[in-house]
């Protein structure tokens, strides 16, 4: 019965994993306490487990989870891009208890930018390098009205070389735990049950830290 479910689940995130992927991506950007690593990393395991790399496998994992999520944090983003565009740094202030960005985060975030020579490249490497919370990048640069056509372009291309990273990770580890499923026979239902168990205890921290604040 338990195999069942699982094989089920499995069908319908491979069928629909380009969906599932860009909406994921975008309540990631807005409500929902779950990274889009981990997003990405279960759904390249399941679409690419046990394919073995060639070019035509690296351009499903492109098509099929980095183009929709990259377009999806691009789009997700735009939301708290939009009230610190329009609203400033008293919309931070207002919301810090609820977003878990403090005006201070995106001070921080304003000096690692003026620091750099080259504002740009500064915003593609902050989307590649998942140093900086990308809620803080978010809001940093309404606040500072980023011109929007660089703040497209850097999100989307700097988001799909870190998903890229994420989605290969994925594929060889997926590889790699299929060898020792082969060895292992009950390992598959005690993974998959351990990261049922991780994203429900994540999200369960989220909302108790939420409610104590």
């Amino acid at each position: 019965m338990f195999s069942e479910i699982i094989n089920i689940t499995e069908s319908f995130i491979v069928a629909n994993v380009s969906w599932a992927v860009f909406i994921g991506c975008i309540l990631e950007q807005i409500i929902v306490p779950i990274p889009a690593s981990l997003i990405v990393l279960s759904s390249t395991f399941l679409l690419l487990k046990g394919t073995s790399f060639s070019v035509a496998a690296v351009g499903t994992l492109l098509l099929k989870v980095v183009l929709p999520a990259s377009l999806g944090i691009t789009v997700g983003s735009f939301v708290y891009y939009t009230l610190a565009y329009k609203l400033g740094e008293p919309f931070i202030k207002r919301t810090s208890k609820y977003l878990g960005v403090s005006v201070e985060d995106v001070k921080e975030v304003e000096i690692k930018f003026k620091k750099s020579r080259y504002d740009d490249i500064f915003m593609f490497l902050a989307r590649c390098f998942p140093v900086i919370p990308s809620i803080a990048i978010n809001l940093f640069c309404g606040v500072i009205r980023y011109d929007l056509k660089k703040y497209i372009i850097t999100t989307f291309l700097g988001s799909a070389v870190q998903i890229f990273g994420w989605g290969m990770l994925a594929w060889f580890s997926g590889n790699i735990y299929l060898v020792l499923e082969d060895q292992v026979s009950f390992i598959g239902n005690l993974v998959t049950v351990i990261i049922i168990v991780v994203v429900i205890g994540f999200i369960v921290l989220k909302r108790r830290e939420k409610n104590q604040k």
